[in-house]
């Protein structure tokens, strides 16, 4: 396993959950820094994403009771078999079979462990809250609406670090996870190159 060494803020830029999920290394495809090296990173990051009810405090001690090192690995493939299903769709490639199904069983599961809710947008699926198993569930379901969706088409992947991100800018031209970051180092090293090109110095 990767460290997370000091861990960094998590960072949410992708515009749908199941991305920002995968997004939780410093790079893709491969990545030298892991944000879930902990079972309590889970936790931490499903707070930030927003998939923890109730009070903040209640449902993250709530979940920690919850997620140990089994449910950490369980995370974890999880997270890989999404890239492996959206990395690929990302650059006009098909994604892995074996991820499809995967991901695919996981949301029948989702389905079948579910309650459907009435509420004021219709009817929903509602599992029990703050547990490992409703985590899991949720970004299955999730992932499993995105692929059968039109938007599937707008997953890109960022120019710099290779995070991806649903692209809903009105020209489908957004190349970077965030342009105070990728965006920025980019535009750093033209900058750099054109002096090179301009003075010969390096």
């Amino acid at each position: 396993m990767i460290s997370n060494g000091s861990r960094r803020p998590f960072v949410l830029v992708a515009n749908h959950v199941v991305l920002d999920f995968t997004n939780t290394v410093n790079a893709r495809p491969t990545f030298s820094r892991d944000d879930l090296a902990h079972p309590d990173d889970v936790v931490d990051w499903a707070c930030a994403a927003g998939l923890v009810a109730g009070s903040v405090h209640s449902g993250v001690l709530e979940m920690r009771r919850h997620v140990g090192a089994t449910e950490l690995d369980e995370a974890l493939a999880l997270r890989e078999n999404l890239y492996q299903v959206f990395g690929p769709i990302a650059t006009g490639r098909e994604p892995r079979a074996g991820a499809v199904t995967y991901v695919s069983r996981l949301a029948a599961d989702a389905i079948r462990s579910s309650l459907l809710i009435h509420g004021e947008a219709g009817f929903v699926l509602a599992w029990s809250p703050n547990t490992f198993e409703s985590f899991v569930h949720r970004l299955a379901d999730e992932a499993l609406q995105l692929l059968r969706s039109p938007e599937a088409r707008r997953i890109s992947a960022c120019d710099g670090c290779g995070w991806l991100f649903l692209d809903t800018s009105r020209a489908h031209g957004r190349r970077w996870c965030a342009m105070n970051t990728c965006g920025a180092r980019h535009k750093m090293r033209r900058y750099h190159q054109r002096r090179v090109n301009a003075t010969g110095i390096a």
